[in-house]
This record gives C-alpha cells, sequence and structure tokens, in this order.
C-alpha cells in the first residue's frame, strides 16, 4: 500500500494559506499584525511564512467541545 505524501511550501499566497488554515484574509492580517514575521514581502506582493502559520497553529488552544444535549 502506498500512502500519498503533501508536500507543503515554505512560503506561499494569502489565498493559499486561507485554504491551508481554513483562517480568512481579514484574520491572516490580524495574526500578522500582532505576529512579526507572518508576511513577508516579494515586490509587491504578501507571501506567507507557512512555517510561522504552522507555529501560530500550534499554540493555539484545544477546542472544548460540549456533548449535545439530551431533549
Amino acid at each position: 500500500m502506498s500512502t500519498l505524501q503533501v508536500i507543503r511550501p515554505r512560503f506561499g499566497r494569502i489565498r493559499a494559506a486561507m485554504v491551508y488554515s481554513g483562517i480568512g484574509r481579514s484574520k491572516l492580517y490580524e495574526m500578522a499584525a500582532v505576529h512579526h514575521g507572518l508576511f513577508r514581502k516579494n515586490g509587491r506582493t504578501n507571501v506567507v511564512d507557512f512555517d510561522k502559520l504552522d507555529q501560530i497553529l500550534d499554540a493555539l488552544p484545544a477546542a472544548v467541545i460540549k456533548s449535545p444535549r439530551k431533549v
């Protein structure tokens, strides 16, 4: 059985970061204001450092999911 390994790039455009993380454009810009180095400039284009994005996502707290109420 073969496994498919997807290798993500080190840097990518904002749209790719949105797909990768599930985070919207506005929230990514808010995160970039707090986490220096998340965005890099390539000419006029902002690119996202996926290593830095992974660090930010890893630091998020675990979600607490409550079981559904019985009716």
